[in-house]
This record gives C-alpha cells, structure tokens and sequence, in this order.
C-alpha cells in the first residue's frame, strides 16, 4: 500500500506492519514488565524467609551470560509459598560476568534466614531485593528500536540510491578531500583494509591462547598479570579489538569522503543526502540489489558507521561490567 501524506510519500508492506506490531509488542511487555516492579517494590510487604538452594545458570552452557536464582520459602497469611526471585518482575537481570553473578546472590546462604517482600497481588512471587532493575528496559529500547527503523524505511521515497546520474570523472573532476589528516586518501584505504583483515585473526588467536592456558592451567584460580602469558594474551585480544574498531572509523571516514566525491558529480538539482535524512539511509541499508555506484557508496558508508558504533558500544558496556 502506497499513499502521500502531506506530500511525502508512504510505502507500507505487510512485512512492515507485522515488524511494527512486533516491536512494539516488545517494547509495550517491556514496559508492563518495569511497571509491575515499581508497583511491587512499593506495595511489597516484608516477610520472613528461609533460603534453600541458589543457583547460577549459563546461556544455553555456552556462558555468554548468566542468571541467579535464590529458591526460599516463606509464609504470608497462613500459607507457604516457595520463590527463586531475587528481584521483582518477570524479567531478571543477566551478567555477562560470572563474578558479577556470584556478587548477587553472596549474601544468601543455604538455610540462612533473611528477608523477603512479598506483593499482595502475587504472593507466590517474592523477591529478595526490594528495588527495581534496567533489564525490562532493554526490551522497550530495541522494541523502539525496531519501530523506528522500519517507520524510516516505509516514509521517503523507494528508490534512492538508484539509478543516480554521475557526470564523468574527465568532466567533474573531484577537488575535495585529496588528503586525509594529511596523509594521501588511497594510503589511508589500503591500510584500514589490511587492519580490518589482520585485526580479527590476532584477536581471535589471542582469545583461543587465553582459553587454552585457563583451562590447562593446574591452579584452579589464575590471577591474570601482564608479565605472564594469559595477561599478555588477554591484552593482545583488547589491542587487537581496539584496532580493529580503529580502522573501522578511518575506514569509514575514507568511505565518507568517497561519498562527498560522488556527490560532487551529480548534476543539479541533486537528491538529498541520506546521511542528513534518515529515512532515505534506511532504505538504502534495507535494498539488497539494485543501487547504483552512489547508492553503494552510501550503504557501505553506512554499514560502516552502525557497525563501528555496535562494537563500540560493546566494548564499552564490556569495560564497564567488568570494572
């Protein structure tokens, strides 16, 4: 279905409409979810527990993250009830740490006595924790996340980035960006590239060197230091990964400067740009056949930036967890 709307142009697909209905079933449980905590934090009731068995459990055992459960039992008008919640809601909080995991439930012991605050609305639900957490929010960003791409996809016109009209190189010679910080822009191409291939082999024969020294070692607790391998293989992973994020951003920076230059050849009036009108840069990452050397351009260009800013992101939140 196709159809204006203050004269802008409005493609909707089914495909569009169930992305949307999804993502915002998503985001809508989500925010059900942080709700339920608030209210339960504030209408909870503090009873007494006695805890029986903890827990912490890997990701499909790969150990990518981990959850904690604290099973205990408890009474609450004249009935027992038994939990493994240490926080209120449906959806519990996960680690990508194992220490930040045993950190959480430290301060429960099997058979100890300790506190519970059970919600009048569900009390079969105790938590041990009266405070609510982030983890019902990561379901309401990408909902929104998922809304919002596709919305940008659907507004805009259908065919950018296609059959785009470049003067020859002979009659619009590009005269910007020559040089990039000074250093000629094909150098700064060819080494991003090479950075961009070597990179990730050192960082993931770095990463097997750790696990295979962590798991031959004959002590059962390493204390990793830089003057010993698992240190030094360890560090050569982050370098590697830094790199690579590194070339990624000159890399991408080269791209853009490439786009600017196509640009230059586009007779006038030219199209907009995609990187200052989102919905456009969304259709082009979406169009998998069909673009043009312009339209090429922008996708990689833009690839570029989303993937650099995921690994970013990733090696941030990595650094933070693990402080």
């Amino acid at each position: 279905m196709q159809f204006t709307l203050r004269g802008t142009p409005i493609a909707v697909t089914p495909l569009m409409v169930i992305a949307i209905v999804i993502g915002l079933g998503v985001a809508g449980y989500g925010g059900y979810d942080y709700i339920q905590q608030s209210n339960a934090v504030n209408d909870a009731v503090a009873v007494e527990t006695t805890v029986t068995d903890t827990e912490i459990s890997s990701s499909d055992g790969r150990r990518l993250f981990y959850r904690v459960t604290v099973e205990h039992t408890y009474q609450y008008r004249g009935t027992e009830y038994t939990s493994d919640q240490v926080f209120p809601g449906t959806t519990s909080p996960m680690y990508t740490v194992r220490s930040d995991a045993e950190r959480a439930i430290e301060p429960y012991e099997s058979n100890a006595t300790t506190s519970a605050y059970v919600d009048p609305g569900a009390p079969g639900r105790a938590f041990l924790e009266r405070q609510t957490t982030l983890a019902p929010l990561k379901f309401v960003g990408f909902g929104v996340l998922i809304v919002l791409l596709t919305t940008l996809h659907a507004v805009g016109a259908r065919n950018p980035g296609r059959s785009t009209e470049l003067r020859p190189t002979s009659e619009r010679e590009p005269t910007r960006h020559e040089t990039l910080l000074g250093v000629n822009r094909d150098t700064v191409s060819r080494l991003s590239k090479r950075l961009l291939l070597i990179a990730p082999v050192v960082f993931l024969a770095s990463l097997v060197g750790t696990v295979v020294l962590v798991y031959t070692a004959e002590s059962a607790s390493i204390q990793a230091g830089l003057t010993d391998l698992v240190g030094l293989t360890t560090l050569t992973a982050f370098i590697a990964a830094l790199v690579f994020i590194a070339a990624l951003v000159f890399y991408g920076i080269w791209s853009f400067t490439e786009y600017r230059r196509l640009r230059e050849r586009i007779p006038e009036p030219r199209p907009p740009s995609p990187f200052r009108h989102p919905s456009r840069l969304v259709t082009i990452l979406y169009t998998s056949d069909g673009l043009d050397t312009y339209g090429r351009r922008v996708k990689l260009t833009g690839f570029v930036f989303v993937v650099t800013a995921v690994l970013a992101g990733v090696l941030v939140f990595l650094l933070v967890t693990a402080s």
